[in-house]
């Protein structure tokens, strides 16, 4: 009984603390948002303000769906955890998006596959993939089998790129660019590989393009001088 009574005289007490205002949702309005976690691509301050529309609503009453969707709304962030901190704060750990590759001209694709748009492109050595706008999900499938296939060799992708009509070209970083066409493209791209290896790495500077669109071989275009 003392227990019960000294819990009825604290929330007595509380609710003489807040008679003054209006309700009990502007007892617990929010007033600050802290941000935590790792920030690459965002900062706390473009965070906050994208969650302005937060400040002022109840902590009592405000559905943490609607406070999610809020969050998840700010062009880097993945995913995100919420805590309500009493009686005015929300304090949110937030997860950002890693970038995977360039998407066609101002977006990049994430690790898990997502496009983002940010306002600002970050400056990052990640490698430029192409293609119709719908295509995202097959480039980025198709960017994973080529990049399997040159696991065992020092070629690397610059740009991959899948024309409307379903052809692909690749550039690699070391400038060489490849002709693959629409069909049979790792098989293409093997039988590139094993010319690479034998005949071309050591004249790479000599090379101007690579059309492997050949059933038992490949073409190479030689700069003038050769």
């Amino acid at each position: 009984m003392r227990i019960a009574a000294l819990i009825g005289a604290i929330v007595l007490i509380l609710v003489a603390t807040f008679q003054g205002d209006d309700s009990p949702d502007t007892w617990f309005a929010i007033k600050e948002i802290k941000i935590k976690g790792d920030l690459k691509y965002s900062s706390e301050d473009q965070l906050i303000s994208d969650y302005s529309s937060l400040f002022d609503q109840s902590l009592l009453t405000v559905p943490m769906a609607d406070v999610l969707s809020v969050v998840l709304s700010s062009e880097w962030v993945a995913s995100a955890e919420i805590r309500k901190v009493w009686p005015n704060t929300l304090q949110v750990l937030v997860h950002e998006y890693t970038p995977l590759a360039y998407w066609r001209d101002g977006q990049l694709i994430s690790t898990s596959a997502v496009v983002i748009s940010p306002d600002e492109v970050p400056s990052l050595s990640l490698p430029k993939l192409y293609g119709p706008a719908d295509s995202s999900d097959v480039v980025l499938e198709q960017f994973g089998l080529i990049g399997q296939v040159l696991a065992s060799t020092s070629l690397r992708i610059n740009t991959l790129t899948l024309e409307p009509r379903g052809a692909w070209n690749i550039i690699f970083t070391n400038g060489v660019k490849v002709k693959l066409g629409r069909e049979g493209i790792l098989e293409r791209l093997q039988r590139f590989i094993a010319v690479y290896k034998s005949d071309l790495s050591g004249r790479i500077d000599q090379i101007t393009s690579v059309d492997a669109r050949y059933p038992h071989g490949v073409a190479v275009g030689w700069k003038e001088n050769n």
